[in-house]
């Protein structure tokens, strides 16, 4: 079996318009400019009472995505939309 590229994902939490927070999983495009550009992957269902609640359930859905070594592979993962 060959070495699969660890996907290029980031955790990002963002405030609601209701207030609670919502966590957000983005995938670099690949794009090559000055600052790394990315799309939204997959995001919460539901609203979290505090940022880290949010945090802490975002990290948990990334680290879902991927064994112990990490999301790797190419193509789309599991979208949440």
């Amino acid at each position: 079996m060959g070495h699969l590229e660890l996907r290029d994902l980031a955790l990002s939490v963002r405030e609601r318009p209701d207030r609670s927070f919502g966590w957000v999983i983005l995938e670099g495009t690949g794009e090559r400019s000055v600052f790394a550009n990315y799309t939204v992957m997959q995001s919460a269902e539901r609203g979290y009472a505090s940022y880290a609640d949010a945090l802490l359930a975002g990290f948990a859905a990334m680290r879902a995505l991927g064994g112990r070594n990490g999301p790797r592979g190419v193509g789309r993962l599991h979208h949440d939309e």
